[in-house]
């Protein structure tokens, strides 16, 4: 009995070994693959898939300012460019490939296995939501390949076109669509998907009154009241978008009629919507609306949108300031989303733009920048806007510093004390308001969370003595024997290296009103340059703002602020030109009141020039900008220093408040450098640093005269080769008689054996040209005796004649220091 029981069962494991074979095309093989594909591989890839795509579809956050997409496969943040960051997609594809290459059955080219096509449609699915598209394509496109059913051949197609969609392909994807969304049958379960696809694939192309079509046909026919919702709400959008307001409003309503049913997010933004449309057609304020929303304990976590919605409406109605304050408690509200946080800033920094408020436009578009988690287009174009307004902020912050500290200056006493005694008893009243305004009740049942605090803790008094301890004691680091100040010194430099990290200061300040007039400049010297550079930045902001951003009323203001602070006569004579310009259109008996005092007073100026004979001074009709700079540039390549400093001086005034200004004063500041030696050189570099601060020729600047002062603080002298230079001076008057001098130093060389190819003509000074014979390996103890007779002029250049080293050739244009040179001078070997 056992033995026979022992037999049975071997025959039985012998035939279930058998039947795991997917080479034998039997029914046990093939009903043993089907099943273990389908309950154990497939399930667990379907599994996985589906926990990821909830994990998607609860983390991900819709745009609702803009019009949504049918379908969202990014959380917030991720780079649409790269893979997924949930890893049960990668689980699914797995699961996908095992079913694949473990149970795949094909006999004479047909597959015995029907739930390999399924394995091939959860391939692609995976790798679509894990956004490899040309992968999921190659699968969907096997998978349509396969002799599958008629469900799996539907729903591949719609993958595939879902996939071509993402990929950009959206004209294929409205050829490959349309006839399956036409005749795919109603009551088929891909109806509604299909149709939705296809108006995306028409969103895509621009065609809305197509993709309005397909979208409302899947709405009707969507079973998942989630799904559904969402569909009608893209259609509302685009009726809006249509500017069909009354649909739109239906549209918006049908989804306020559901309730409760709906998403509580999407009736929020359809009520809101809604009340938007009725706002506008019939001119009704939806304030009271509106707070009754934000009233309601179940929209708490939408308050954001409520005051957004309420910013709006006071904006349309230009009342900005309330505006504002809506937009601010917007961003304040809990459980704001990013997409809604990043229009606001946007619309914040738009108003503070049109409005001139430029200062106020750079720091909403630095709130702007810090919502953008990664590198994108988006952050792309913010960061070139916030560029764009650099050097209007960087001038607007000198002028409120250099102000603020001359007004203060310029007060008595008295009036010191008294202005920052006032300013600090406001600090410390809005300190003791922000404490009761965030007091709670001491007994609070519903909510324990004061339950840690002392009910005797009063903050007033923490308040109020740490305000009497800055008074008394100043701002002194956290440190044993605080009240030393041998001690705090200790503190402060061991603290040194993190300076960049914290915003500690090493002078202690007590807060009380003499302390910080104690810290008022006194010296007549500094005050003066603070008066220079507040009226430098004047001048710049108001050509900003008159040639970059066209707001000519800024920056009149900006302009005849400087003219009351005691200008330079440059300072002057710039702004008098400025607004010249600005006033010949808008008020031409102002503009020849400006036009009469530039050429009474600076006749023989530029600007009187430009205003006698303005037709040499416009480009020319194909000329730009670039193009005269590179002219100007070729010109100082070929060592014409004065003729760029003439016509630099030109392009000043034609390139003001522009970019390339700016380069220009570079170019002249190398040039006069070239001219008139090193230290006029660094003068000129450091003007122009503090002319234009936040351009790329100031940062370059900046770049050069670090390198000067390594050079300079060089303990080391560099190693010296023998390599020497002969040196011919010649006046720059006596220029003709070049060339008969280089025949004759040609002539000597070519007596003494010597090569004679790399003659050189390079300036010394704004007087002397030096004729050099370079890359000479010994000194020249040749003659220089011309045939026949010489001219004066040629034999001061002979007899002015020296070799030095190339390092001191170096030194000598540098310094300009050929005048003390010696003829006879020994050199090291």
């Amino acid at each position: 009995m056992k033995t026979g029981l022992k037999f049975s069962v071997f025959c039985l494991v012998l035939f279930g070994i058998g039947s795991c074979s997917t080479q034998k095309d039997r029914f046990l093989n093939r009903e043993y693959h089907r099943l273990n594909t389908k309950f154990n591989v497939l399930f667990n890839g379907e599994e996985a898939l589906d926990i990821g795509a909830a994990i998607l579809a609860s983390q991900a956050q819709d745009n609702f300012l803009t019009t949504l997409p049918v379908e969202l496969i990014t959380l917030d943040g991720e780079d649409e460019n790269a893979t997924a960051s949930i890893p049960s997609f990668i689980r699914a594809e797995e699961k996908a490939v095992k079913a694949i290459q473990k149970h795949s059955m094909t006999f004479n080219g047909k597959q015995k296995n029907d739930q390999i096509h399924k394995a091939y449609l959860l391939l692609g699915k995976a790798r679509y939501y894990d956004r490899r598209f040309l992968p999921a394509l190659e699968a969907f496109n096997f998978l349509l390949g396969l002799n599958s059913d008629a469900d799996v051949f539907y729903e591949g197609k719609l993958w595939r076109e879902k996939t071509n969609l993402r990929l950009g392909n959206d004209a294929l994807a409205v050829s490959n669509l349309k006839p399956l969304a036409n005749n795919i049958p109603k009551k088929n379960k891909l109806f509604a998907a299909v149709n939705a696809t296809l108006a995306q694939a028409f969103l895509n192309t621009q065609a809305i009154d197509s993709g309005l079509k397909y979208i409302q046909r899947a709405a009707a026919f969507e079973r998942k009241r989630i799904i559904q919702t969402r569909y009608r709400f893209i259609e509302a959008q685009l009726f809006d978008q249509l500017n069909q307001k009354d649909s739109a409003q239906l549209a918006f309503n049908s989804i306020v009629d559901l309730k409760r049913k709906a998403p509580r997010l999407y009736w929020m933004h359809a009520k809101l919507n809604a009340l938007r449309i009725q706002a506008e057609r019939s001119g009704e304020s939806p304030e009271k609306a509106l707070e009754k929303l934000s009233a309601a304990f179940e929209n708490e976590n939408f308050t954001h949108l409520i005051y957004r919605q309420m910013a709006q409406y006071h904006l349309s109605k230009g009342s900005d300031s309330l505006a504002k304050q809506f937009y601010n408690k917007s961003l304040k509200a809990p459980g704001i989303d990013r997409p809604t946080r990043r229009q606001n800033y946007r619309d914040l920094a738009d108003n503070a733009f049109s409005r001139g408020h430029y200062v106020d436009t750079g720091a909403y578009l630095d709130s702007l920048l810090g919502q953008f988690p990664q590198e994108s287009r988006q952050k792309t174009i913010v960061s070139l806007e916030r560029e764009g307004l650099q050097e209007v902020i960087g001038f607007e912050k000198t002028i409120r510093e250099t102000d603020s500290i001359l007004t203060l200056s310029a007060l008595i006493p008295e009036e010191q004390l008294a202005f920052y005694q006032k300013a600090i008893d406001t600090k410390r009243a809005k300190e003791l308001a922000k404490i009761e305004l965030e007091k709670k009740p001491l007994f609070n049942v519903l909510n324990r969370s004061n339950g840690k605090r002392f009910y005797f803790y009063n903050e007033n008094l923490v308040v109020l003595g740490k305000q009497e301890f800055a008074s008394d004691f100043g701002n002194r680091p956290n440190a044993d024997n605080w009240n030393r100040l041998e001690s705090l010194n200790g503190a402060f430099a061991s603290n040194e290296g993190e300076a960049s990290n914290t915003n500690d200061n090493s002078t202690i300040v007590k807060e009380n009103a003499q302390a910080y007039v104690d810290l008022l400049p006194t010296d007549q010297a500094f005050l003066d340059s603070l008066s220079v550079l507040r009226n430098q930045a004047y001048l710049e902001v108001g050509v900003l703002y008159k040639e970059k951003f066209k707001n000519y009323d800024l920056a009149s203001d900006r302009l005849k602020n400087l003219l009351v602070n005691s200008p330079k006569e440059s300072q002057e004579l710039n702004a008098w030109y400025h607004l010249y310009k600005m006033n010949v259109l808008r008020n031409p008996k102002l503009a020849l009141v400006y036009e009469d005092k530039i050429i009474k007073q600076y006749p023989e100026s530029r600007f009187a020039r430009i205003i006698k004979d303005p037709e040499n001074f416009k480009l020319l009709p194909n000329e730009t900008p670039s193009i005269r700079y590179e002219a100007l540039y070729a010109l100082f390549l070929e060592q014409q220093y004065e003729e760029v400093l003439l016509q630099g001086d030109d392009l000043l005034v034609i390139f003001s408040g522009t970019p390339m200004v700016s380069k220009v004063a570079h170019l002249m500041a190398n040039a006069t450098g070239r001219l008139d030696g090193i230290e006029v050189w660094k003068e000129q570099l450091q003007s122009l640093i503090d002319i234009y601060p936040n351009s790329e020729a100031a940062a370059q600047a900046k770049q050069t005269l670090a390198y000067i002062a390594a050079n300079e603080q060089a303990e080391e002298p560099a190693k010296v080769y023998l390599n020497y230079k002969w040196i011919f001076p010649v006046l720059k008057e006596n220029q003709e008689q070049i060339q008969l001098l280089t025949s004759i130093v040609t002539q000597t060389l070519e007596a003494g054996g010597i090569s004679h190819g790399n003659l050189s003509l390079e300036v010394y000074n704004r007087d002397y040209i030096f004729l050099v014979v370079n890359d000479l390996r010994q000194q020249p103890t040749l003659e220089v005796k011309p045939q026949g007779e010489t001219p004066t002029e040629l034999s001061t250049a002979i007899s002015n004649k020296f070799v030095v080293l190339s390092s001191q050739y170096k030194d000598i244009q540098l310094f300009k220091s050929w005048n003390t040179t010696q003829k006879n001078t020994d050199y090291e070997k």
